[in-house]
């Protein structure tokens, strides 16, 4: 008998998409169109009549099915009045567990699609239905009915489901769509694609029932198809996720030659899923375009189905936009990242969404405009590598203008001035009309920064196409006047990318000058037109900023020998050159007084930083460090103080400064570091602002370093500077190293006192050593430690042990600490020598002759 659900014809089910017109494709690419078998009586898509054929079984009857020709195969006697597609004829009346493979139904029946009825079953009942595409194809199933197959409980199937999985595993996967209901027929159909190849379709009911069945469509789909083979194209998918994609700008070259789109696009999705879509750029200036062609997401779900966009590479980047529902946009930002992430929840009948689809393209704006941003002048340069205006190789030009413009004549030499612009980009990609046809072309980029300054350049993205070092770019400490050598030159042919294949930006490509001047020479041969550099530059004034760093990206040095003795700080990260940095971001600065100095580094404010995760406590003399929930502190934003020589934190902020807590500051001996963390760290979202101080001061430090006599004392009431306390959280930090030294064999005896109540041992300590085996130094392990809890304590040293070390290690609230360490000897005799030199002895012998090398050893010590 014929039935409702069986009269649509092949047009309908597989080229409906096609046919629909634009104006409704646009909103949703589902809305099937209604079509008609050809023939008004034809009765399903292979069998055109149920009688009036000769029966293939028995050539004596005329009463069997009229297939459709060249594609319905007669069913035999036991269907005498029904046709199947050809291939799978056999399977009429018991369709299940059966396999469908392209090739084959492609040669039997001259179709790539066909019709899946499975039988009424009794429940608890089990069918499968293998998928097998040819390459280039993936597999499309349409769910038209299903009758007593399971319920939908609000958030998944129970008692039964049908679901396309991928491979030829027969274990269903909750995690993918399941469809269910007792009754339904959906209009348009439900759509689900596979796009690993071979897929199964599982029907199973798991409860008890009367009669269950459902009807489906399978198509094997061209990837290539315009409507139905749309799926992500133009990046790579991610390894060892689910439904992640990176896309990369240089991949991505043509009009609509990438593609973004949900999984399984334009069937329906997924639930519960997070896909993330990871957007970059290798230029500073390239932008990115998104242009949604197609979407619908459930209606009512703007919670749980939506499409967010980040500006960086993760979720806790700035939120740009969120999209829902079947609200198309076209959206335009700028790099270097951005994220796309769609959203899916529980499942929502009649499965009549399909999530969305969208073209990706990259903008790069080569033009004037662009180069301007940080251009200053520009001059023409000849292949001699002097300028057109004279013999200086510098162009007369104003440096002080803030309006750069284009020297006439010139094609690609520009001079970037530290007198204008602190930092910026160069790309020599926007200078139209370069390299010239007629021949070689040299490119001059000179930066020229102030008296104090030096240069920093990063290269991130070059192209050299020809051969045999015929083009090159050579980096001049300096100018490039004639007979001056490159430090360093890149010959063609060669490349770069900003980026390395997973989306990861590279390691910096930098140099550093070491006066205020730096030159790259492009150099292009006669038969290239392609070749490009670009990257960014920044004027680094070393009286004002201290030191730069060569060795490290983010690093300066601040020396209390040379240079400003007091001075404010702040971020180093703000630059262009640190554009191609993503992810974790360390950033050092620190300050090393000279053997008569001390150094007080203050943090005086802090912006609220961005991760919620950490906040700072002061507690006593204990200092003020970072809490936080997480496993490790590297992930979360901070600034802390730490030594310079053995990283030892001596205080910590995070979080939200709450009133009262700001200054921090630290008053050392040694070294100290200023460490700026940033835990996601990217050209959008550079983290926090501080500023901090510092002062140089001459400071009397740890006093005598050896003393010789017999009995003395060591009293830090006359050692150290008495330190002004401003605010309630400034610390001394001391590290001081004395050698109590005789030339005579003695028992040495301690007393170590102090008047402050500190329970801590961490805010202060003093540690008594014997000298090392070298005798350069104290020994690692310690005899004795006193801590200020004691309050008074006596040492009495063994025999013959007539050399010691005492170390003070302290960080305390100014003033502080406050201690006094006396000592006394018993002169060894020969009545009291009992026995040999012990190996103290031995070693303390070979100190005592030459006390020019513990000097020496000591004073390293000190100066680590």
């Amino acid at each position: 008998m014929r039935t409702t659900y069986d009269k649509v014809s092949e047009y309908a089910v597989i080229k409906g998409l096609s046919k629909i017109p634009a104006s409704m494709r646009s909103n949703c690419l589902l809305q099937f169109k209604s079509f008609l078998p050809s023939l008004s009586d034809q009765v399903d898509l292979w069998t055109q009549e149920s009688t009036g054929c000769r029966c293939p079984f028995d050539s004596s009857r005329s009463d069997c099915a009229c297939c459709v020709p060249q594609s319905g195969c007669h069913c035999g006697e036991s269907a005498p009045n029904r046709c199947q597609q050809c291939g799978i004829e056999k399977f009429c009346s018991n369709m299940c567990n059966i396999t469908l493979d392209a090739r084959t139904l492609q040669a039997r029946s001259n179709k790539t699609f066909g019709q899946i009825k499975s039988p009424a079953m009794e429940g608890p009942s089990f069918c499968w239905y293998l998928l097998q595409p040819e390459k280039g194809q993936r597999v499309e199933v349409q769910i038209y009915r299903l009758k007593a197959v399971g319920r939908f409980n609000g958030t998944s199937c129970h008692g039964g489901f049908v679901q396309l999985v991928d491979g030829t595993d027969m274990t269903a996967k909750p995690t993918d769509i399941q469809l269910c209901g007792q009754n339904e027929r959906y209009t348009p159909p439900a759509v689900v694609f596979a796009d690993q190849g071979t897929a199964t379709l599982l029907f199973s009911v798991s409860e008890s029932t009367e009669r269950s069945q459902f009807l489906a469509y399978f198509s094997f789909t061209p990837i290539d198809h315009p409507d139905l083979g749309l799926q992500p194209k133009g990046g790579q998918r991610v390894e060892h996720t689910e439904c992640d994609w990176l896309y990369q700008d240089y991949a991505c070259r043509g009009a609509r030659s990438c593609l973004l789109a949900s999984p399984g696009y334009p069937g329906v999705y997924p639930p519960n899923r997070l896909c993330k879509y990871l957007i970059t750029t290798s230029s500073i200036h390239t932008r990115i375009h998104i242009k949604f062609i197609n979407q619908l997401l459930p209606y009512n779900h703007c919670g749980t189905d939506y499409i967010a966009v980040y500006q960086g590479s993760t979720s806790s980047g700035p939120l740009q936009t969120t999209i829902c529902g079947s609200r198309m946009e076209e959206l335009n930002f700028t790099g270097p990242n951005l994220l796309l992430e769609f959203s899916s929840g529980p499942p929502v009948p009649p499965y009549d969404y399909n999530g969305f689809v969208a073209y990706l393209e990259f903008v790069d704006p080569l033009s004037e405009e662009v180069q301007t941003e940080t251009t200053v002048k520009a001059s023409r340069t000849t292949e001699s590598g002097l300028t057109a205006y004279g013999k200086s190789g510098l162009a007369p030009v104003d440096e002080h203008t803030t309006n750069p413009r284009k020297t006439p004549n010139s094609v690609c030499d520009f001079v970037f001035y530290g007198n204008s612009t602190r930092s910026g980009h160069f790309d020599t990609r926007s200078t139209i009309g370069w390299p010239n046809e007629k021949g070689s072309a040299v490119c001059r980029l000179s930066f020229i920064g102030r008296r104090v300054d030096v240069v920093h350049i990063s290269l991130f993205n070059y192209d050299l196409r020809t051969s045999d070092c015929d083009s090159a770019i050579e980096i001049f400490d300096g100018t490039s006047k004639k007979g001056a050598k490159p430090v360093h030159k890149i010959c063609s042919p060669a490349s770069r990318h900003a980026r390395d294949p997973n989306g990861r930006f590279t390691d910096q490509e930098s140099y550093l000058s070491t006066g205020n001047m730096l030159t790259i020479l492009v150099r292009i041969g006669k038969h290239s037109q392609k070749e490009a550099l670009d990257g960014a530059f920044a004027f680094h004034d070393e009286k004002v900023a201290g030191t730069q760093r060569p060795d490290l990206a983010c690093a300066v040095e601040f020396l209390g020998s040379k240079g400003p003795q007091a001075g404010e700080v702040k971020s180093l990260a703000t630059q262009h050159i640190y554009w191609n940095i993503e992810g974790p971001l360390n950033c050092s600065q620190i300050f090393k007084p000279n053997f008569s100095q001390s150094i007080t580094l203050s943090i005086n404010s802090m912006s609220k930083s961005s991760d919620s995760h950490c906040s700072t406590n002061c507690d006593g003399d204990r200092g003020c460090d970072c809490l936080t929930n997480l496993m490790s502190l590297d992930q979360v934003d901070h600034l802390k103080i730490v030594t310079a020589d053995t990283g030892v934190q001596l205080a910590c902020i995070c979080g939200k400064p709450r009133d009262g807590l700001l200054p921090i500051s630290v008053h050392s001996l040694s070294p100290l570091t200023l460490v700026y963390r940033v835990a996601h760290y990217s050209w959008t979202t550079p983290g926090f602002n501080y500023k901090a101080s510092y002062q140089f001061s001459p400071d009397r430090g740890c006093g005598q370093p050896v003393y010789m006599e017999t009995s003395g004392i060591i009293d830090t009431r006359q050692m150290f500077g008495v330190i002004a306390s401003h605010g309630r959280h400034k610390y001394n930090h001391l590290k001081c190293l004395w050698l109590l030294q005789s030339n005579v064999e003695r028992q040495i005896i301690i007393e170590i006192s102090t008047s402050q109540n500190i329970d801590s041992c961490g805010a202060w300590n003093i540690s008594i050593h014997k000298p090392s085996k070298n005798g350069l130094g104290p020994n690692h392990n310690s005899i004795h430690t006193f801590c200020p809890g004691e309050r008074k304590r006596l040492y009495t040293l063994p025999w013959k042990v007539h050399s010691a070390y005492i170390r003070l290690n302290a960080l305390t609230r100014a003033p502080g600490p406050l201690f006094a360490v006396r000592w006394s000897s018993k002169i060894a005799t020969a009545n009291n020598r009992v026995s040999g030199p012990n190996d103290a002895a031995v070693h303390s012998a070979g100190v005592r002759s030459s006390l020019v090398w513990l000097l020496l050893g000591l004073v390293a010590l000190l100066m680590q």
